[in-house]
């Protein structure tokens, strides 16, 4: 990944500007867990720096369970998790060492990794998405994830993956990986709301993954 990552800086779109690499955040995690959770999200973004690069995984390492992207998304995980052990919904956990073990075994991908803003125009980010979908694409395909959450990504990748399938409420699949058209972690409902919202359309994308296998 590190090699593809330096591939992706070297592109004209991405020269000189701060470049922002993301992907599974804690590896050992991720490894040991038999579940594969993915957030793909819009863009990272560092009002300090305009050159150079960091790496967010790292960052949220360092941060764990904390602020108002990185908690929900714990929160989110461990939801999913749950339903891919077959415990169905289970209660709201706010934090705990369950929920943070949750989010180190997810993996993060953002669609923009160099200038980002606190909020880009869909037209910016689209062109992006245009500019490097092959590396994007082949991030996710060495991620491997079972589900991915489209943190309000779901329009700008959906009419560039193959042979895609809607096979409930808000969720798709392509490829054999289920994605989930959802709101950004941030946004500004209820982390209540969210979790049990996200948790049902997970669900019933799994039981209607399960019945195509058929």
């Amino acid at each position: 990944m590190d090699i593809q990552f330096e591939e992706w800086k070297s592109k004209d779109l991405h020269k000189g500007k701060l470049f922002i690499t993301d992907g599974i955040i804690k590896e050992e995690l991720w490894l040991s867990s038999p579940h594969k959770v993915m957030f793909l999200l819009k863009e990272a973004y560092d009002s300090r720096r305009e050159s150079g690069s960091w790496d967010l995984p790292k960052l949220i390492n360092k941060r764990g369970v904390s602020g108002r992207t990185f908690k929900p998304m714990a929160q989110w995980a461990y939801g999913i998790h749950k339903i891919l052990d077959g415990h169905g919904i289970v209660p709201f956990v706010e934090k705990g060492d369950d929920v943070k073990n949750a989010l180190l075994s997810s993996a993060i991908v953002n669609l923009k990794k160099s200038s980002g803003k606190k909020s880009s125009s869909q037209k910016d980010l689209m062109k992006y998405v245009d500019e490097d979908w092959e590396l994007i694409r082949s991030q996710i395909c060495s991620i491997a994830p079972q589900v991915v959450v489209c943190g309000k990504t779901w329009s700008l990748i959906s009419g560039k993956l193959d042979d895609k399938v809607k096979i409930s409420d808000r969720a798709y699949i392509s490829n054999g990986i289920i994605y989930i058209n959802y709101w950004h972690p941030s946004n500004r409902s209820s982390n209540v709301m969210n979790y049990y919202a996200l948790c049902s359309i997970v669900e019933m994308a799994i039981k209607a993954s399960v019945k195509l296998k058929l």
